[in-house]
């Protein structure tokens, strides 16, 4: 059995039974009713009223630098709709990018990326992207875990960033995060293809309007069809980008954090 199985059905039978009172409560909460409070979604106790493994974890929006320098970061992936394009477009252009994967798409696409490692960042975006918001500190434990179980197994790294799903956090999901030594990562420009479905080519103005020094870049690799935008402009994104003097690293060389570390 591999080790990512074992830890799938250890992390699912623990967030079973820590997290079943508190998911419990919350299935049968009214959205203005209060929310579990012990292991629930805005406390950092743990459900056993055990205490915290962490005392405080890093949350990053942006890089703190006024040298042009931004980071591209893709999420959801990888799937083989979208994402062997994003990687042709940014080896055309010789510049890395940072890739918040899904763990079940790892498991099941993980060979779009066996040439990334060590060129690009792989960062945790949980198993299944649920809403971290409205998880338990267990459930929210057993998403992160299963995830970086799969990313060591397919490529060797152990992962180091975390972005919650949908930018939506909680003190459980912040708890989880932090025991496991993951850096949250946010943005502070995002691609907005939903505004430029009429005239594509807009988008690439957009973005040069919007980035800044030390901007993180929210985009996808796969998804609803109006974020083809970006993924159809990409070498646009980046030429534009570097005409305006900006270079193009990853997260963690941007804000100055470890990147994800040799598994073995």
């Amino acid at each position: 059995m591999r080790r990512r199985d074992l830890l799938t059905g250890a992390g699912g039978a623990a967030a079973g039974a820590l997290g079943l009172f508190a998911a419990d409560r919350a299935a049968a909460a009214p959205e203005s009713a209060h929310l579990p409070f012990y292991g629930g979604y805005a406390s950092g106790v743990r459900p056993d009223l055990s205490a915290p493994h962490a005392a405080s974890g890093a949350v990053v929006w942006s890089g703190q630098t006024t040298t042009r320098r931004v980071a591209l970061t893709f999420d959801d992936g990888p799937m083989p709709d979208w994402t062997p394009r994003v990687l042709e477009a940014l080896a055309r252009h010789d510049v890395p990018a940072t890739f918040f994967v899904k763990g079940i798409n790892v498991r099941r696409h993980g060979a779009i990326h066996r040439e990334s490692v060590g060129r690009h960042e792989i960062g945790n975006h949980t198993w299944d992207h649920p809403d971290l918001a409205r998880l338990d500190h267990a459930a929210c434990t057993d998403q992160l875990k299963r995830t970086t179980a799969e990313i060591e197994d397919a490529y060797g790294v152990h992962p180091t960033l975390f972005r919650p799903p949908y930018g939506h956090l909680a003190g459980s999901s912040l708890l989880a995060a932090a025991e496991q030594r993951l850096t949250t990562v946010l943005w502070s420009a995002q691609m907005r293809e939903n505004l430029y479905v009429q005239h594509p080519e807009g988008i690439t103005g957009y973005i040069r309007s919007v980035v800044r020094p030390g901007s993180v870049v929210l985009a996808h690799d796969t998804g609803p069809a109006d974020r083809l935008v970006t993924v159809d402009h990409l070498d646009a994104i980046i030429t534009g980008l570097k005409a305006d003097g900006y270079e193009l690293t990853t997260v963690s060389a941007l804000c100055g954090l470890t990147g994800s570390t040799a598994h073995g």
